[in-house]
């Protein structure tokens, strides 16, 4: 009987620790918030030791855990809700933005061959960023015209149309990632072009006044770089899509 209690002991000590690791992570919930955010980045930032492997889509015991990382449902259910007041629907695109450059620096390891470790978990917490960056600055911006006195004033257009210049800016950046071509493989490349064919599409289409001529020039030499195929087929879309619409005139921003 002594024996029986002292194993019933050890299996309820067990299910306990078993439960409190589920814990860290809030994979029942539908939508996660920017506090769960911040939970789970310091576990997986601060929780993972030196030598053990970090979240990954190919780990059948992590992969519910990155995509739900990577879900853009998450801030969209909020952003994109026009029930919701602007300055809190902007206030909760702020604590996401503040997240996402938490997560930007989980998975940028690279190897002794200078490739990407995390490459598919890299690129799609990137294209998370993107997203949620487009989504966020347009917020922002229609938060100012809401405000002003005078929203069709020049100052407003130049605030304005130096917040877009900040965004696309922003997602340049992620083209440049095209000048590290070697450390990725076909997959990683395929993502990146992916990528580029949601991501800038959607920037082009939210601000299709603007003048993205600095974007188009960063494309043309990007064209000129890529060995990627797919990639060189998404910039060319790109092109297309911005001469197309004159987006290269210096004329005011579409709000």
């Amino acid at each position: 009987m002594k024996n029986n209690k002292i194993i019933f002991l050890v299996l309820l000590f067990s299910v306990l620790i078993g439960c409190k690791e589920e814990s860290k992570f809030p994979l029942d919930k539908k939508y996660w918030d920017v506090a769960d955010y911040d939970n789970v980045i310091r576990e997986v930032k601060f929780g993972t030791e030196p030598d053990e492997k970090l979240p990954t889509f190919d780990n059948p015991d992590t992969k519910l855990l990155v995509e739900k990382l990577t879900d853009e449902e998450n801030f969209k259910v909020v952003l994109d809700d026009n029930q919701l007041g602007l300055k809190h629907r902007t206030e909760v695109g702020q604590g996401f933005f503040d997240k996402w450059r938490d997560m930007a620096t989980i998975y940028n390891a690279i190897d002794r061959t200078d490739k990407y470790i995390y490459e598919r978990e890299y690129v799609e917490v990137y294209n998370f960023g993107l997203e949620l960056q487009i989504k966020y600055f347009k917020l922002g911006n229609d938060a100012i015209i809401e405000k002003s006195d005078d929203p069709n004033s020049l100052s407003v257009k130049n605030t304005v149309d130096t917040n877009i210049e900040t965004l696309t800016n922003n997602m340049i950046n992620y083209l440049d990632e095209i000048n590290n071509e070697k450390s990725y493989t076909n997959l990683g490349l395929d993502l990146i072009a992916n990528g580029i064919d949601k991501n800038f599409t959607e920037l082009v289409n939210t601000y299709p006044n603007y003048n993205f001529s600095g974007l188009l020039e960063k494309v043309n030499l990007m064209l000129k770089k890529t060995k990627s195929e797919n990639i060189k087929q998404s910039l060319t879309k790109l092109k297309g899509l911005i001469e197309s619409k004159g987006a290269t005139k210096s004329e005011g921003s579409e709000v």
